[in-house]
């Protein structure tokens, strides 16, 4: 982990001032820029660790990040996270601790605000409560809605969702590097990794998909999309 100065420099240059930070004056996003820290991980570090002390909320500004929860027997992957969007939201009002890990998957880096200076700023802006409620709820939307387009398909949509969900939402390409193995990959969508590994065989038999090693290209989107579908 290494915190240095952030190459924006300011919040209102970045995407703080396009997400829940929209509703700030320009004076409370100065205050933001001068408390905030920025910090660079490397794949494979903790951003947050599930039972660690909750003092602030993390900015994803570049790579990727997943979501886990761990339990006695095993690590389970909640969701995966984007670039510009805040990790640590369901938490800062529910718990004095993290109930989930947050790890790199990519190199990453974001910004941690505290969440002493996210209190002050919902007492101090009606505006900046509502956004932040409603991203909330976006968030707790969005992670139900994707477990629950998961568990209703069977084995090959689940793997089409999945395909589709890193072409369309994360990279925007049908090419792209996968950035989780074939088990962390079967643990995201309920599936045994030997089911996984043959689905993808049999998808890449039928021209679907062309895969080396973890980099994949979708060579017919419609057919994925319909497998995603109907699958």
């Amino acid at each position: 982990m290494n915190e240095k100065n952030c190459p924006g420099e300011l919040c209102k240059e970045c995407g703080f001032r396009s997400s829940i930070f929209s509703g700030l004056n320009d004076e409370q996003l100065v205050a933001l820029s001068q408390n905030r820290t920025f910090v660079c991980v490397t794949k494979g570090d903790y951003i947050v660790k599930q039972g660690s002390p909750i003092e602030g909320v993390a900015f994803l500004r570049k790579g990727l990040a997943k979501i886990t929860r761990t339990n006695i027997h095993r690590e389970q992957i909640i969701r995966i996270v984007s670039p510009r969007e805040f990790v640590g939201l369901l938490s800062v009002f529910s718990s004095p601790t993290f109930q989930y890990n947050i790890i790199a998957i990519e190199d990453c880096e974001y910004c941690m605000v505290s969440k002493q200076q996210i209190m002050d700023l919902l007492s101090k802006n009606q505006a900046f409560a509502k956004i932040l409620l409603e991203k909330i709820s976006q968030i707790s939307d969005a992670a139900i809605t994707i477990r629950l387009d998961i568990a209703l398909r069977q084995l090959r949509g689940r793997v089409a969702f999945i395909l589709c969900f890193f072409a369309n939402e994360i990279y925007q390409s049908q090419k792209f590097t996968l950035p989780i193995s074939r088990r962390e990959l079967a643990d995201l969508i309920d599936m045994r990794v030997e089911n996984v590994v043959r689905i993808l065989s049999e998808l890449r038999r039928d021209n679907i998909l062309r895969i080396e090693g973890n980099a994949f290209e979708i060579i017919d989107p419609e057919r994925l999309k319909w497998i995603k579908e109907h699958g």
